[in-house]
């Protein structure tokens, strides 16, 4: 079964207008979309739509008003011009623990029937709710790992302009994690922001899943918990930050999730 756990590090590291870092461990699921129902029947802790200690809900993600996560990301790839049939899609993302979630960021992996590598999809969220998707089409590929730079064009930190690039390089996930995402100005060479999420592949069982558990207890509640803790260091650092109300010309291409109306997304 291609369902696994990944014991994770991510590091942030801003080396503008002011120096500052972090490294944090955490752990992450890569679910394949089309068996999660055999998963939550081994899984008495895991369910599928539903409260649990660990639940997978498709109404957390991207929704374009089909029936389940899968269709609506078959949705996306087609409304982006790619026709080609995922046969596989995996999402490294983190569960509700306790009916509670903040996915800063989950990835679609989309593969061939041959299994290569057809494309990724970034899902960024914010803290007010929103969701934007970066995809990493099949000509960013380089036999290795997909590369590209998007304008961000998304609020996701108060502490960075609108409009800087994002610079992706992201792997398959396979024993280990590798993913990189940077921030550069866009009249700029060198970034004025990293961040990395690396890790090692583990079984997704009950007891590894217990024991990861027993490590990063309430794992979700603590993540909202850092996001706002290293706010408030850089706001106390004097680091300007952007108001959300600014600039909305430039927050673009956000999609929405089940509650909310297609409709009413910003043009892309």
């Amino acid at each position: 079964m291609s369902h696994c756990l990944y014991d994770c590090k991510v590091m942030h590291q801003r080396m503008q207008p002011q120096r500052y870092g972090f490294t944090s461990g955490m752990f992450m699921f890569k679910l394949d979309l089309d068996r999660i129902h055999e998963l939550v029947e081994e899984l008495p802790i895991l369910s599928h739509n539903r409260r649990n200690i660990y639940s997978f809900h498709d109404k957390d993600h991207l929704w374009l008003g089909k029936a389940t996560l899968r269709e609506n990301v078959e949705a996306y790839l087609q409304e982006q011009g790619i026709d080609e049939h995922p046969a596989r899609i995996e999402l490294l993302t983190s569960l509700r623990v306790m009916g509670y979630v903040f996915n800063p960021v989950s990835f679609y992996f989309c593969s061939r029937a041959d299994g290569s590598a057809l494309c990724i999809i970034a899902e960024v969220h914010n803290t007010f709710g929103e969701l934007k998707p970066f995809l990493l089409r099949p000509e960013d590929f380089n036999g290795k790992r997909f590369e590209a730079e998007r304008v961000k064009h998304f609020y996701i930190s108060p502490f960075s302009d609108l409009d800087p690039l994002l610079q992706l390089r992201l792997e398959f996930p396979g024993e280990h994690l590798a993913l990189y995402v940077n921030s550069r100005h866009q009249n700029e060479t060198a970034p004025f922001f990293r961040s990395a999420l690396t890790g090692r592949k583990r079984p997704l069982t009950q007891i590894e899943l217990l024991r990861f558990s027993f490590r990063f207890p309430f794992i979700t509640v603590k993540v909202m918990a850092l996001i706002h803790w290293h706010a408030l260091r850089l706001y106390l650092r004097k680091m300007p930050p952007h108001s959300k109300s600014d600039k909305p010309e430039l927050q673009q291409g956000i999609y929405p999730k089940w509650n909310q109306t297609p409709n009413n997304r910003p043009p892309n």
